[in-house]
């Protein structure tokens, strides 16, 4: 698939008991995929060379989850993060820290 007169391929790869599946450009995690981690948690959204950025939603085995803003591989900006009864707490993120 081409994007803005680049390539990007849509691939699944497994390593160190995580999984991606996703788009890809140059051999890096690049566009809209899900990363398994350890086959529990899981997040699902944008990617930028290789690191989580731009939106997206992280899932904990216990049922929380996050759903914002990411750089860096941290949650950044805006974000909501639900709580396993269901509650919600809106925020800003700073460095992966509310």
């Amino acid at each position: 698939m081409m994007v803005n007169g680049k390539m990007i391929k849509k691939k699944e790869k497994e390593y160190n008991g995580n999984k991606y599946d996703g788009e890809w450009k140059n051999d890096k995690r690049e566009g809209k995929g899900i990363f398994y981690y350890n086959k529990v948690d899981k997040y699902d959204g944008e990617w930028k060379d290789d690191k989580v950025e731009g939106k997206g939603v992280y899932f904990w085995d216990d049922g929380r989850k996050y759903d914002g803003s990411w750089k860096n591989d941290k949650a950044e900006g805006k974000g909501i993060i639900y709580n396993i009864a269901g509650n919600k707490f809106q925020g800003i993120w700073i460095n992966g820290k509310q």
